[in-house]
């Protein structure tokens, strides 16, 4: 099977991974794997890399497309949206979504088990000072969300919390590039960092990866912004006809 891989919650992510063609996880073999570092240039990014991607596997369609789902801002996930499921018409093949958080908790399970953490928390940066994150197992598994919200709204160790509040076990870290990006409000936060993490953004091949490790979930893409867009209607269209050019 040969699998596209599409993300834009954060960065431009496209990977190209060949697997087998049975339900199986193993012997995936990872034949690109593009992680961009410009968080807007999204439109302009995101088909010039799938182009070249196929041209330098010497692919002339995939058989499946993968696209990272969210969470993300509204324009950047819409991007990658729109363009799998406008590929996956083009070449008449099926098209799946799956949380990009997953993917993210995959490539930093790992080193999560290699620092000794239980759990960890994917974080990528929401923008308006919040966070997009989800709870892991150190071996990936989702365990809660994904959610957003500003770092008040992370799950805290018990010592931190009021009473009856909901605690983290001992050895939970923070992953991902919303650690950076929100560094100054999550500076008193109690929860440690995940060495090395701290910028990451998600990989198309690990959230491949995750989505073979599942078990190949047939879900639809669907947009998990979480939150309405930050786009606003003018005061001034407010309850105007467009095509009539009067008001209501």
């Amino acid at each position: 099977m040969r699998l596209l891989v599409i993300d834009t919650s954060s960065v431009v992510s496209v990977a190209l991974i060949q697997a087998p063609d049975d339900s199986s996880s193993g012997d995936a073999q990872i034949l690109s794997d593009l992680v961009g570092t410009d968080t807007h240039r999204h439109a302009e990014d995101l088909t010039p890399a799938v182009r070249s991607a196929l041209a330098e596997a010497g692919w002339d369609a995939p058989d499946v497309i993968l696209a990272g789902d969210g969470p993300g801002p509204f324009t950047g996930l819409r991007v990658g949206l729109a363009t799998a499921q406008t590929l996956a018409f083009a070449w008449g093949i099926p098209v799946y979504g799956l949380c990009s958080l997953d993917g993210l908790a995959h490539q930093a399970a790992p080193l999560a088990v290699a620092a000794g953490a239980s759990e960890l928390l994917a974080v990528l940066d929401a923008r308006r000072k919040e966070l997009y994150w989800a709870r892991y197992s150190s071996r990936g598994e989702r365990l809660d969300g994904p959610h957003v919200g500003g770092v008040e709204t992370l799950p805290m160790r018990a010592e931190t919390l009021p009473v009856n509040g909901t605690s983290l076990p001992d050895g939970v870290v923070l992953a991902g590039a919303g650690v950076a990006a929100r560094s100054e409000q999550l500076a008193a936060h109690p929860l440690p960092v995940l060495p090395g993490t701290e910028s990451l953004a998600v990989s198309a091949a690990h959230l491949g990866l995750a989505w073979l490790e599942q078990g190949r979930p047939q879900d639809a893409p669907r947009a998990r912004y979480l939150r309405e867009s930050d786009a606003v209607v003018p005061g001034s269209m407010a309850g105007v006809d467009v095509k009539a050019g009067q008001r209501g």
